[in-house]
């Protein structure tokens, strides 16, 4: 009996588990990343995959020599087999600002996200930096004119969220006080969005309450990323911020109508662990967690993730469960918000609509 292809193994794999064939393939890349191409550590990549019209951005490492997949003439390939056609590639660094959906979100990389070690899985370590820090509210304005004026815009009006992407703040007042210096700049460029941070230091209620008080609309992120291991796998800072500690923030956020979530890197922790964690955090949210693939970026790295998830099945089952767990959330994914996510062109049977870069 002839053995099948190895892209026929991942439709079997798809029809086993009621998921689209292009979310099954770019699930397997994040968690594979590819073979080594050029100089490149890992690579941001708009892809069309075989059988879609639209464009999928999406962010490899190319540091595994055993990976099945390769970027060859053009395309993503599976051993040897197309599954997607490459409409754009470049370097993946730490730039200093960049936009998704549509310019309508801002991300800025203004303190040294770059410089930020210490998570064992991190890429910050392979990454080349682009970004600096910035901390003044008259540097921020700059940086923000320059923004407005590169891309051709007016103002900030239709902006909907800036996002400061950053692991370097030590301390609560740190971070507030260059939210608070965000606000002030962005609020002279006509912006009235949610200023939005991806942090695992605000954890009081005093100094959430300040964060309202002093910047206006905001989103926090706690950046929990796993639930065993973490004194193995983050620097302190993350490690001491608990499961139960995370759902408290997360309340206290609701009651001063500050948007919640947090970060998740399904491969770290056991599928047990992962699935009891999740549904405990989920009643808590404001809005989708960001629930990001694994990806090892070199041989130390991929001795990180845990041998259950060493197997696809790992995700695609991970993903169903999820489905479940916050259909009574009423909350979904939103492509452009996350690069190597579990969900791509559907979730819980619907499909995932709107911006996929």
């Amino acid at each position: 009996m002839a053995m099948s292809s190895a892209v026929e193994q991942l439709r079997a794999l798809s029809k086993e588990f009621d998921v689209p064939f292009v979310d099954v393939a770019l699930i397997a890349a994040n968690a594979e990343g590819a073979r080594p191409l050029r100089d490149y550590p890992r690579a941001r990549m708009q892809l069309r995959p075989v059988g879609s019209d639209e464009v999928w951005q999406i962010i490899l490492p190319f540091d595994n020599e055993q990976s099945r997949f390769e970027v060859l003439d053009g395309a993503l390939l599976f051993e040897g087999e197309p599954v997607a056609d490459v409409v754009a590639l470049e370097n993946d660094d730490v730039v200093l600002t960049y936009l998704r959906a549509g310019g309508r979100s801002i991300t800025l990389n203004t303190h040294s996200r770059s410089r930020c070690t210490g998570c064992m899985f991190c890429p910050n370590v392979i990454e080349d930096a682009s970004d600096d820090t910035l901390t003044s509210e008259s540097q921020l304005t700059e940086l923000l004119e320059w923004l407005q004026a590169d891309n051709g815009w007016p103002d900030l009006s239709h902006a909907e969220v800036i996002t400061v992407c950053s692991g370097c703040f030590h301390y609560p007042g740190m971070a507030i006080e260059h939210m608070s210096a965000l606000r002030r700049a962005a609020d002279r460029y006509g912006f009235k969005g949610r200023l939005h941070l991806l942090s695992s230091v605000l954890r009081d209620h005093d100094d959430l309450v300040r964060l309202r008080e002093e910047c206006g609309p905001f989103h926090l992120t706690l950046t929990l990323e796993c639930f065993e291991r973490r004194t193995l796998l983050l620097k302190d800072t993350k490690a001491s911020l608990t499961l139960e500690r995370s759902a408290e923030i997360m309340d206290d956020c609701r009651d001063l109508d500050i948007l919640c979530d947090f970060t998740y890197v399904a491969g770290l922790d056991s599928y047990d662990r992962a699935l009891s964690g999740l549904s405990y955090l989920a009643p808590h949210v404001g809005t989708f967690p960001r629930i990001q693939v694994y990806q090892a970026h070199n041989d130390y790295m991929r001795r990180a993730r845990h041998r259950e998830a060493e197997d696809l099945r790992y995700y695609l089952r991970l993903r169903g469960e999820l489905e479940t767990v916050f259909e009574p959330t009423g909350l979904a994914p939103r492509s452009w918000e996350n690069y190597r996510p579990l969900w791509y062109s559907r979730f819980a049977g619907r499909p995932v609509a709107g911006p996929r870069v």
